[in-house]
């Protein structure tokens, strides 16, 4: 018996195109299927294009919305579209830029913004803190070579310009916590690369630079210790007081002495005991509606403001 041999030679031309559901395919391959939005449940054909392993349940499975116009990729279980798994972008490095071909960032956005959508609504409370998991409407930076979202340290910073001096950058750090003080749970606030602000783990708010056109620096009143108790029967103002309630007991008569401050100091005064506050301007001018210069008497206060250079209004329960 002969045997008979064919040989079957199939050549692709570089111009060929193969088409799977259509028959006049456009690209070289081209995989034409029935729309339909991403399944939840179930186990039904889903989708376009399937990657699948010959083991593990896992599948990626490709698809074009039969509801609207976007395209879908979703990684989830062969044996129910109800369990979803992680899909993971150049696992072993490299960048990822959407808009644009040449992305310079881990991730690199170009022509658009960035929005969260949480569901939540104008009359929500705040939500909790979240621990071992991140909140959908949160942004973290998690530290540790594991990124470990169970961890309580870690470091975040928004910055905006300077690419090409320091000194063109404004930036907020946010921290975890962390054994170096600088570090230790605190934000700093940053214009022209120069701390401007910080806000420590005790609450305490520091101002730095130029504060209502004033040099140095200022602690913001309800951030730190507002309360500056005086028991003597003369004190003299300091910046320091700026922001603060400075109470006076003594049954003996107290005399505050006013010096030149800052430009939008203010302080409360407050009569604790039963001796009578009375206001001192040295090289100042303090100005009363009815001319007051004292406290009405025990457990009366008013307030002193700097509003121009050496010149200050009080306000309060007063009386001479």
């Amino acid at each position: 018996m002969k045997k008979v041999v064919f040989l079957l030679l199939v050549s692709f031309y570089s111009f060929a195109q193969t088409g799977i559901g259509t028959t006049t395919p456009i690209n070289k391959l081209q995989v034409e299927g029935a729309t339909s939005d991403p399944a939840t449940s179930g186990i039904a054909a889903n989708g376009i294009l399937r990657l699948s392993g010959s083991s593990g349940a896992h599948v990626l499975d490709m698809g074009l919305s039969n509801s609207t116009t976007f395209g879908w990729i979703q990684a989830r279980s062969e044996s129910g579209y109800g369990t979803n798994y992680n899909l993971v972008l150049n696992p072993n490095g490299g960048n990822i830029g959407i808009g644009t071909a040449t992305p310079t960032a881990k991730l690199n956005l170009v022509g658009g913004g960035m929005r969260i959508a949480t569901g939540f609504t104008n009359i929500g409370t705040r939500p909790a803190i979240n621990t071992s998991s991140i909140g959908n409407y949160e942004i973290r930076g998690v530290g540790g070579a594991s990124q470990n979202d169970a961890t309580d340290d870690g470091f975040l910073r928004i910055s905006a310009g300077g690419g090409s001096a320091a000194s063109g950058q404004s930036s907020i750090d946010i921290s975890g916590y962390s054994t170096v003080t600088d570090m230790n749970n605190n934000i700093v606030f940053r214009t022209a690369s120069t701390e401007r602000m910080r806000i420590d783990n005790a609450g305490t708010t520091t101002l730095s630079g130029n504060l209502n056109g004033t040099s140095g620096s200022s602690t913001l009143a309800n951030f730190g210790t507002v309360m500056n108790d005086q028991t003597g029967t003369t004190y003299t103002l300091t910046a320091a007081d700026n922001g603060k309630i400075i109470t006076f007991n003594n049954a003996s008569a107290i005399t505050v002495t006013v010096p030149a401050l800052s430009v939008g100091f203010n302080c409360m005064i407050l009569q604790k005991g039963t001796g009578q506050v009375t206001l001192s301007a040295s090289a100042v001018t303090i100005s009363n509606r009815y001319g007051y210069t004292k406290t009405a008497g025990q457990y009366s206060m008013f307030t002193l403001v700097c509003i121009a250079s050496n010149v200050y209004i009080s306000s309060g329960d007063m009386n001479n």
